[in-house]
């Protein structure tokens, strides 16, 4: 800092500096969180670099395989050790904000009923992966009981629909993006108490005070093993109540569809138990063939199936349907027969054990939804899947990665769809401005009428988290009809 002394009028300007220390608070930027990895294979452009793979440690042998949790909709509860309610505020606070957003209900369908109203001698037997089982064995090493100073606690959830309770271990990690039993406990007592009771019920069980989640959060916050379990045991009582006084039936039947938030909590519970064991293995397919592997997350899908309008007696097929996440979904959304055909085998495997869980956890919750069709093979060659295509009303590829030859083979295939079956791509079958001409009359791609171009937003897909765009075109010979009519009469003599 420099100060200007003044001398005497024969003197000359003389420059005084003084240094002066001023002390410099310094501030220390919080640490980030952690960003989530995404269990899903990336494409080319996303993979890490030579440089980057060689600095990263290596993996020691005996390292346990995770159970990875699916990207959840809701961000992850963190919970604090101190003994007041202050270290949940500020999650409480965006629980308590997500609770009053609307959910997004997806498109209405009078004749869908949600209600599984099948009475069953087998009550109570049926295969499913409990909570439990995804922190036993030696996937416990990675974990630590919840409440310290105890052993592991065991407690058993009630589900609306007709199922003995599913068993839990209150343990959890240090790792973000593994499997939380307690977040998998609280997610869906909130979306039982949002989606099968009247309104003001559903206000009283999640009332912000003295509501469950509330409760639950409190007692773990605090560490009190004993308020958390009466929380779960206070849930089942009413739940059990609910079921038997026709609560639940009678809610139920006054509704014609989920909201996307419901959809997501029963998928993401199939996914964690099935695929996210063996997540790596999706990742060992070639690139730059037609065998990529990526997949369409929910959001896309129930906004690809709302706008292609699959109804619940609709047939839905997916060409190409990886792990069969698509096929579920259109089943449970929409209550429509699902079909899908796959080639790769890994995926195979993992679209098996998701098909097995997926009518356990629609019983489970209680819902009636579609039969699902798992077929592994190449969908060209498939006999079934040929035969489906013929009734299909909604059919979808995701031809992100195809080859022209092999979308060029697909669009063959469309020749047996019904008029009217809607198609859903990608990428487009058929170029803007590709016009019927004389020469080209006879290709299948003037069959596509009605395209749209619609945009999709960011983390919609899972090789990138930039927008980009998707097709629907419907099948119809009316305007290759009309050309043919119009050339015919116009080479037809006229009369004199």
């Amino acid at each position: 800092m420099n100060f200007f002394g003044t001398a005497g009028p024969k003197n000359k300007p003389v420059i005084k500096t003084v240094t002066v220390s001023v002390p410099v608070k310094r501030i220390v930027k919080p640490a980030a969180a952690p960003s989530r990895p995404s269990p899903l294979p990336k494409r080319p452009s996303q993979q890490s670099t030579t440089r980057d793979r060689l600095s990263a440690p290596k993996e020691p042998k005996d390292r346990v395989r995770r159970v990875v949790k699916r990207k959840a909709s809701t961000p992850t509860q963190v919970f604090s050790d101190d003994d007041d309610d202050s270290g949940l505020e500020s999650s409480a606070s965006s629980v308590d904000a997500r609770k009053r957003i609307k959910s997004r209900a997806t498109s209405e369908d009078p004749n869908r009923k949600l209600e599984d109203s099948r009475l069953r001698k087998d009550e109570g037997r049926f295969d499913y992966v409990s909570g439990a089982s995804l922190v036993a064995g030696d996937l416990a090493k990675s974990y630590k009981p919840v409440f310290p100073g105890s052993t592991p606690t065991a407690v058993k959830l009630q589900y609306p629909g007709l199922c003995i309770p599913e068993k839990f271990t209150l343990v959890k990690n240090g790792v973000q993006q593994d499997y939380q039993p307690l977040d998998d406990i609280r997610e869906t007592i909130k979306y039982i108490c949002q989606n099968y009771f009247p309104e003001n019920l559903a206000q009283k069980h999640l009332d912000d005070e003295h509501g469950f989640e509330r409760r639950l959060l409190r007692a773990a916050s605090k560490g009190s093993k004993e308020d958390y379990v009466s929380t779960i045991q206070d849930f089942n009582t009413m739940l059990v109540k609910a079921k038997r006084d026709g609560t639940i039936s009678n809610e139920l039947s006054t509704k014609h569809s989920l909201t996307l938030e419901w959809i997501q909590r029963i998928l993401d519970q199939i996914y964690t138990r099935t695929v996210s064991p063996q997540v790596d293995s999706l990742k060992a397919y070639q690139n730059g063939t037609d065998n990529v592997y990526g997949e369409l997350l929910p959001p896309l899908v129930s906004e690809m199936l709302n706008m292609a309008e699959l109804k619940s007696d609709h047939v839905f097929v997916d060409l190409g349907s990886g792990v069969g996440n698509v096929c579920l979904q259109a089943a449970l959304e929409t209550g429509c027969e699902s079909w899908g055909c796959e080639v790769m085998d890994n995926p195979c495997k993992l679209a098996d054990l998701q098909a097995k869980e997926f009518p356990a956890r629609a019983r489970m919750w209680g819902l009636s939804v579609g039969k699902v069709h798992l077929l592994k093979g190449d969908f060209l060659a498939n006999q079934k899947i040929g035969e489906v295509l013929k009734r299909a009303d909604v059919v979808l590829v995701n031809n992100q990665a195809f080859s022209p030859d092999l979308n060029s083979k697909i669009m063959d295939r469309f020749l047996d769809l019904k008029d009217g079956c809607r198609i859903i791509s990608l990428k487009p079958f058929k170029q803007e401005g590709y016009e019927i001409s004389d020469r080209n009359q006879h290709d299948p791609r003037h069959l596509l009428v009605d395209e749209r171009k619609l945009p999709f937003y960011s983390k919609c897909v899972s090789w990138t988290d930039a927008p980009g765009e998707y097709h629907i075109v419907r099948k119809s010979p009316e305007r290759l009809k009309q050309f043919i009519e119009q050339t015919q009469g116009a080479l037809r003599p006229r009369r004199s």
